[in-house]
């Protein structure tokens, strides 16, 4: 059983796992429209984490992890407890970064649909920046979560362009400049 990272899980790898693919997936991209009251936000006042919307054009690099053989519904169900806040799995073709043996079969994904209670849906980006500058949660500050996962990317996975991402944490990184 594999399961595929593309926001924290790329970071923040607190689970046991066999090996690990760079690659990427069709049909989706990365932004900052999941509300995060468990981790990077409160009850009321949410921080923003990514999800995975539907994008025909779409690409989103990360890394798959292959579970452990014996433990993958023990590891699945601590996968299923961190990632609670309206994330569900769906199953999607990963295509590993060449030259890479065939994709993994049955991939998992954590996505946060957009029926779920904590999705906040897209927002003008100096919006979604205002929300993860204020924004702090049980994990630590929402900015900790944009400026690891920016530069995750950057370090393992070049390849990617994910201009959400890298507008969202300039804009933020400004605002924290002018703060000060």
């Amino acid at each position: 059983m594999w399961v595929f990272g593309y926001g924290s899980l790329i970071w923040k790898v607190d689970f046991p796992y066999e090996e690990k693919r760079v690659g990427y997936i069709k049909g989706f991209s990365r932004r900052f429209w999941q509300g995060s009251t468990d981790h990077r936000g409160i009850p009321g006042k949410p921080g923003r984490v990514v999800t995975l919307v539907e994008d025909p054009e779409g690409c989103v690099w990360g890394v798959a992890y292959k579970l452990p053989t014996g433990r993958e519904q023990e590891v699945k169900s601590y996968l299923d407890y961190r990632e609670k806040g309206g994330y569900q799995v769906i199953v999607v073709n990963f295509h590993p970064r060449p030259p890479l043996a065939p994709p993994p079969s049955q991939t998992l994904l954590y996505i946060g649909s957009q029926d779920n209670p904590d999705y906040l849906g897209p927002a003008p980006l100096e919006e979604i920046a205002n929300q993860i500058i204020d924004a702090a949660g049980p994990s630590g500050r929402n900015t900790e979560y944009l400026f690891q996962l920016a530069s995750a990317v950057r370090k393992i996975l070049p390849e990617d362009s994910d201009t959400h991402l890298f507008s969202l944490e300039t804009l933020v990184r400004e605002r924290l400049q002018t703060r000060q």
